[in-house]
C-alpha cells in the first residue's frame, strides 16, 4: 500500500492578497465609472455652454431667443423641472424667460411682478443680493408664495445676475422633489446668469446703437425736408409727426403752433379713423387749458406724465380714454425764448419715455423751430424785397414829380405827373385832382389820368359843392375817406363814377393849415379797402401837389408884388417851409439811392466808391438834418406844427434815444449812463417831439464832452416828470446860459465849439416843442464844472399851447 502525500492547502496570507487584489480592481473600476461621468458631465457643460455662447453671437438682436436658450439649457443640465429668468425693472423683477412653465403660471408672474423681501425665492436673491438655494421648500416657514399649495416645487435654486455692482436680474431653477443642486450645477447656473447679462447688455448695446442709427436717420431726414421746403412747414411737421410716433413707439403724435392766445393743431400721426374728430375737437387750445400740449408751451418746459388718468390736473381723460394712450410726454418748440408750438406724443401703457426719446423729440422741436424761422426768414426777404422794389418806385416817382415841380410852373403839367404816378403806384385805373374855390366853395377837375374825354366832360360839367360826395367830407374832415364798394355808397360818388364801372374810390384831401386846397382821387373796377402803404403814399402825393399849386400861387403872389408887409412874413415862413420840403424831398432820394448802391442792389462796386459814398451818407444825413431843424422852425413860425397827443413811456422815450446815440458816445469814449425809477408812470404828450427834444439835448452833451460821462435822469412827482441831461463837459458861462435858447445862437465854450457844427437851431426847437407841451426847459452850468438841461412836463398834456 502506497504511502498518501498529504493534501497542501492554500496558506491564509495568499487568500487574503487575492481578495484584496480583486477589491483594488473593482474600486479602481468605480473610480474610473465616476470620472468617466464626471467627464462626460464636464464635456456636457462645456458643449451646452459653447452652444449658448453660439446663440448669443447669432441671436444679437434677439434676446428673447438668447434667454430661452440659458434657461433650458441651465434646468436641462441641472435636471431641474422648470426654470424662469426675471428682469429688473426699477425696484420689481418680472418674468422674461420660462421654460416648462404652465400658461398659467406663465400669466401669474407677468401680472404679479416681485419685490425684494423673504416671501419667495426671487424675493430674498433681490433683498440678500445673493445666491439662494432652499433644498426643501414645504418645510420652508418664510415661503409664502400665492401658487405654494398648486405647485409643489420641492428645491429651488436663485442666483443673481451681476452687471458691476448692480443687479440686473434672477434665475430660478425649480425641482418638484426634495432633491438639493450639487456645487457644479450652482456653479453652471451661476456661468449661465453671468451668461444672461452678457446677452442683455449685448442686445441693450446694439439695440441702443439701432436707435441712435435711427434717431439720427430721422433727424437726417427732417432737414432733407427743411432743405427741400424753405417756404412750406407742414411737410416739416408731417415727417416730424410720423417720425416721432414710430421712434418713441407712441401710439398718437401731434404737432401744435401757437397762434395768439390760442393754440391750433399742425399735424397729427397714429389716431384711428374714428379717434381723429376727438383731436380736431380738442383744437384751438387755449394756453391756460391743462392739457399736456398747453401746459408745455404755458410753462415753457417738458411736461412728462407717466400716467394722465392719474394725474388730477389733466383735462382730457375722456379723450385719453378713448384714445387708449396713458403715458404723455409734451415738448415746446422755443425760439429765443418765446414758445411758438408744441410736439406731443402718447403711449397706451402708463410709464415715461426713454432719456433718448425725449431728447429726439428735443431735436425734432429744435428742428421745427428752424423750419419756421426758415419760412419767416424767406418771407421778410420777400417781402422787404417787395418794399424795396416799391421803395424803389416811389423815389423815382417823387424824384420825377420834384423834377416836374422845379423845372416848370406850369401847374396843370406838374398835377398831371402826379396823378399819373399816383394811378400808377396805387395799382388802381383812374385818378383825377379837383382844386378848390374859395369864392364858389366848389371843388373842379384840374388833372386827371386814365378817363376818356367824355367822362372828364361829364365830370368838368358838374361842379362839386363843399360838404358834397366823398371828396367835400374828406376836406371837411380833413383826413382821407375811401368807398371799399360804390354800389353800397352810391351816394358819396357822382353817378358817372358809378355807370363806369368803379367800384372802389380813395380820396385824399389837399390841405394848407389854414385852408382846403383841392382833393387827389384813385378809382379802380375791383371792389375792396385800399391798404394803409397806399394811403399814405397818397398822401405823399398830396403834399405834393399842394405844394405844386402852392409855388404856382406863390410865383404868381411874387410877380404881382401886391402883398402886404404882414403877409410878407407869414409867406416867408411858408416858403422857407416849402423849400425845406422841396430841399428835403431829392436829399431823401439822394440818400435813398446811395444806401441801394452801398448795400449793392446794383451791384458789386469797389471799396474806394464804398467809403465816398458813405462819406455822402454822412453829410447827407447832417445836411437832412440842419433842413429838418429849418423845416420845422419854420413849421413852429407858421403855426403849422402840430401835436400828436398819445400815451407813451419816459422809459421807452429814454431808451430809444440811448440806444441812436450810443455809437457816438463810443467814439468819444464816454460813459452813456441812465438813472430811471421803475415805476415811472405813463404819460400823455407827442411821443416822437418829445424823443426830438431828448436827442437834441443828448447829443449836444455828447458833442460838447470830451471826456467823463453823459447821463439821463428821470423822475416823476406832483403831475409831472422832471428829465434831466448832465455831462461832464466844459461847461456854459452864465451870459450864454439864455441867449443858447434863441434861434442860430450856440455857446461858445470852448475852443472845439466851432468844430460841433449845426445851425443854432436845435435849442430853440427844443423849447418851443416843450412849451406847447405846457412845461419848460432850463440849465444850469459852470464853466470846467459841466452842464444839466432840465425838462419839465405836464404827465398829462390835455392841449396844445401855442409856442412863445
Amino acid at each position: 500500500m502506497k504511502r498518501r502525500e498529504p493534501v497542501k492547502l492554500p496558506r491564509r496570507s495568499s487568500l487574503m492578497a487575492a481578495r484584496h487584489k480583486a477589491s483594488s480592481v473593482a474600486s479602481l473600476k468605480e473610480k474610473n465609472a465616476l470620472l468617466t461621468r464626471a467627464l462626460s458631465e464636464s464635456l456636457e457643460q462645456q458643449s451646452a455652454t459653447a452652444d449658448v455662447l453660439k446663440v448669443i453671437s447669432r441671436s444679437t438682436f434677439n434676446l428673447q431667443t438668447v434667454l430661452d436658450t440659458l434657461i433650458e439649457t441651465a434646468a436641462r443640465l441641472c435636471e431641474a423641472r422648470r426654470g424662469v429668468i426675471f428682469k429688473r425693472d426699477g425696484e420689481t423683477y418680472h418674468g422674461i424667460a420660462f421654460y416648462n412653465v404652465s400658461p398659467e403660471l406663465v400669466d401669474f408672474i407677468k401680472r404679479h411682478p416681485i419685490t425684494p423681501g423673504r416671501q419667495t425665492i426671487t424675493a430674498r436673491v433681490a433683498l440678500e443680493r445673493r445666491t439662494v438655494h432652499v433644498a426643501a421648500l414645504q418645510a420652508d416657514a418664510e415661503y409664502r408664495y400665492a401658487l405654494r399649495g398648486v405647485d409643489p416645487n420641492g428645491t429651488e435654486l436663485g442666483v443673481p445676475m451681476f452687471q458691476g455692482d448692480d443687479m440686473a436680474g434672477i434665475v430660478i431653477l425649480y425641482k418638484l422633489g426634495v432633491q438639493p443642486f450639487t456645487d457644479k450645477q450652482i456653479e453652471l447656473v451661476t456661468t449661465f446668469a453671468d451668461q444672461a447679462v452678457i446677452a442683455i447688455e449685448n442686445t441693450r448695446l446694439v439695440n441702443e446703437l439701432r436707435q441712435s442709427l435711427e434717431q439720427q436717420t430721422a433727424a437726417s431726414d427732417v432737414l432733407n425736408v427743411i432743405s427741400r421746403s424753405p417756404t412750406n412747414v407742414e411737410p416739416v411737421f408731417e415727417i416730424i409727426g410720423e417720425r416721432a410716433e414710430r421712434l418713441c413707439k407712441a401710439a398718437v403724435s401731434v404737432v401744435s403752433m401757437v397762434e395768439g392766445e390760442l393754440i391750433r393743431l399742425a399735424s397729427f400721426h397714429g389716431v384711428a379713423e374714428k379717434g381723429v374728430e376727438a383731436v380736431r375737437q380738442a383744437f384751438p387750445m387755449r394756453w391756460s387749458d391743462e392739457t399736456v400740449t398747453a401746459r408745455a408751451i404755458r410753462t415753457c418746459t417738458i411736461v412728462h406724465i407717466p400716467d394722465v388718468l392719474a394725474d388730477p390736473r389733466y383735462q382730457q381723460k375722456d379723450a385719453a380714454r378713448a384714445g387708449g394712450y396713458r403715458g404723455c410726454l409734451g415738448v415746446p418748440m422755443v425760439r429765443e425764448g418765446q414758445v411758438i408750438g408744441a410736439i406731443f406724443v402718447a403711449r397706451r401703457e402708463a410709464g415715461l419715455f426713454a432719456d433718448a426719446q425725449v431728447e429726439l423729440l428735443k431735436t425734432f422741436a429744435d428742428q421745427a423751430v428752424i423750419a419756421i424761422e426758415n419760412v419767416r426768414l424767406f418771407e421778410e426777404v420777400q417781402a422787404r424785397t417787395r418794399e424795396l422794389s416799391q421803395s424803389i418806385e416811389e423815389l423815382s416817382a417823387l424824384g420825377e414829380v420834384s423834377q416836374a415841380i422845379n423845372s416848370t410852373l406850369d401847374v396843370e403839367a406838374v398835377l398831371t405827373t402826379i396823378v399819373a404816378k399816383a394811378v400808377e403806384l396805387s395799382g388802381t385805373e383812374a385818378g383825377a385832382i379837383y382844386t378848390f374855390d374859395e369864392s364858389c366853395q366848389e371843388f373842379g377837375l384840374r388833372a386827371t389820368h386814365g378817363m376818356d374825354e367824355a367822362m372828364i366832360a361829364a365830370i368838368r360839367d358838374r361842379p362839386i359843392g363843399a360838404g358834397e360826395t366823398a371828396i367835400g367830407q374828406a376836406a371837411a374832415q380833413r383826413a382821407p375817406i375811401q368807398i371799399p364798394d360804390t354800389l353800397k355808397e352810391s351816394s358819396l360818388v357822382l353817378d358817372v363814377i358809378v355807370r363806369a364801372g368803379y367800384r372802389a374810390v380813395l380820396i385824399v384831401p389837399l390841405l394848407r393849415p389854414d385852408q382846403i386846397v383841392g382833393a387827389l382821387v384813385v378809382r379802380r373796377r375791383e371792389p375792396g379797402e385800399f391798404p394803409k402803404n397806399t394811403i399814405d403814399l397818397l398822401e405823399t402825393f398830396a403834399d405834393q401837389s399842394v405844394l405844386a399849386i402852392q409855388n404856382a400861387r406863390l410865383f404868381r403872389e411874387i410877380e404881382e408884388k401886391s402883398r402886404q408887409l404882414s403877409a410878407a412874413s407869414e409867406h416867408k415862413s411858408q416858403f422857407l417851409a416849402n423849400m425845406s420840403h422841396e430841399l428835403r424831398t431829392p436829399l431823401n432820394a439822394i440818400l435813398g439811392y446811395t444806401e441801394l448802391i452801398a448795400d449793392r442792389v446794383y451791384g458789386e462796386i469797389p471799396e474806394k466808391v464804398l467809403a465816398t459814398l458813405q462819406r455822402v451818407q454822412s453829410n447827407g444825413r447832417h445836411l437832412l438834418g440842419l433842413i429838418n431843424d429849418v423845416l420845422d422852425l419854420s413849421k413852429i413860425e407858421a403855426g403849422q406844427l402840430t401835436l400828436s397827443l398819445t400815451d407813451y413811456s419816459i422809459g421807452d422815450v429814454v431808451s430809444t434815444v440811448l440806444t441812436a446815440v450810443e455809437p457816438l458816445a463810443t467814439g468819444k469814449q464816454l460813459a452813456l449812463n441812465s438813472v430811471l425809477p421803475p415805476d415811472l408812470p405813463l404819460a400823455r404828450g407827442d411821443e416822437r417831439r418829445i424823443a426830438q427834444v431828448l436827442l437834441n439835448l443828448v447829443g449836444n452833451a455828447i458833442k460838447f464832452t470830451d471826456s467823463g460821462e453823459v447821463a439821463v435822469l428821470a423822475s416823476a412827482a406832483n403831475g409831472s416828470f422832471t428829465i434831466a441831461v448832465r455831462d461832464t463837459g466844459p461847461g456854459i458861462p452864465e451870459a450864454d446860459q439864455r441867449r443858447i435858447f434863441d434861434e442860430f445862437k450856440q455857446a461858445e465854450t470852448s475852443s472845439s465849439a466851432w468844430k460841433t457844427g449845426g445851425t443854432g437851431l436845435g435849442l430853440s426847437i427844443a423849447k418851443r416843442i416843450v412849451e406847447m407841451h405846457g412845461g419848460r426847459i432850463c440849465v444850469e452850468s459852470s464853466p470846467g464844472q459841466g452842464s444839466t438841461f432840465s425838462i419839465t412836463l405836464p404827465l398829462i398834456a390835455k392841449k396844445q399851447v401855442a409856442p412863445i
